[in-house]
């Protein structure tokens, strides 16, 4: 009877700790990944879900070294390009133009909010901003997103069914 139990107990023992190797796993692998992931994920138009996964797992995921990038791993995280332009994460994703004092403010799906400056000290809502921030998140992201590895054990579904509902609504 007490071998019995003892088997029981071992065999259970054994199950948690695979079971909880396996959570971990899962959440190292959809972290470290996320930009790979983020790439195939359908999405809405208008929105920007590779803004949102790089600067919210920007702690975790590849980060090439150029001589254009640096990054700023406190807090948050921002990605600056040039020192010039500084692309981070607070109460909503900021890109900020230094060298202009010009901000560009989006949405937590990454889609346009709004552009500010302090000479005109109002928000503006133009799509003449929005084409004007794509343009410069496409100076910051494309070189993040080639270098992002592919994952030996591809856990794309999971990923879409984390992130799908934020982005498609």
């Amino acid at each position: 009877m007490k071998k019995k139990l003892l088997v029981a107990l071992i065999l259970t023992l054994i199950s948690l700790l695979l079971w909880g190797i396996g959570k971990l796993y899962i959440a190292y692998n959809l972290s470290y990944y996320a930009g790979y992931y983020v790439q195939q994920l359908p999405r809405k138009e208008g929105t920007n879900p590779e803004l949102v996964i790089i600067l919210t797992h920007l702690d975790s995921i590849e980060r090439p070294t150029t001589n254009k990038l640096s990054y700023d791993l406190d807090g948050n995280g921002a990605v600056l390009l040039d020192k010039s332009l500084v692309l981070a994460y607070g109460t909503d994703f900021l890109l900020w133009n230094s060298t202009k004092n010009e901000n560009y403010h989006f949405d937590m799906t990454g889609k346009f909010s709004y552009y500010y400056t302090n000479a005109i000290d109002n928000k503006k809502y133009d799509s003449q901003y929005q084409k004007e921030a794509e343009l410069l998140l496409d100076k910051i992201l494309p070189p993040i997103l080639e270098a992002q590895p592919k994952p030996k054990i591809n856990l794309q579904k999971l990923f879409n069914d984390k992130y799908y509902k934020q982005f498609n609504e």
